[in-house]
């Protein structure tokens, strides 16, 4: 019974420290576009590069019309994740 509390316990611990936050931004007049790139930032990744740069050339976008920022947290492990819009 005690290891079933502590399981509930540690779960429920788990559940109030991660969250996520997600913003879109419309950073420049350019219409929105139908092609879409993203760069994501993982725990432990060696060269993160999650910048407007490298979502827009994974997606071959040269004209940005929006941004999405999506930053998830689960305790001490995290990703951020920048997707672009544009054409």
């Amino acid at each position: 019974m005690k290891k079933i509390k502590i399981a509930i316990a540690s779960f429920a611990l788990v559940g109030l420290v991660s969250s996520c936050q997600y913003q879109v931004l419309q950073v420049t007049n350019n219409p929105i576009g139908t092609k879409t790139g993203s760069a994501t930032a993982k725990p432990f990744q060696k060269d993160v590069n999650f910048t407007y740069k490298k979502a827009a050339e994974n997606g071959d976008i040269r004209k940005i019309g929006s941004t999405t920022f999506t930053y998830k947290n689960y305790g001490i492990f995290f990703t951020i994740k920048t997707e672009v819009t544009g054409e």
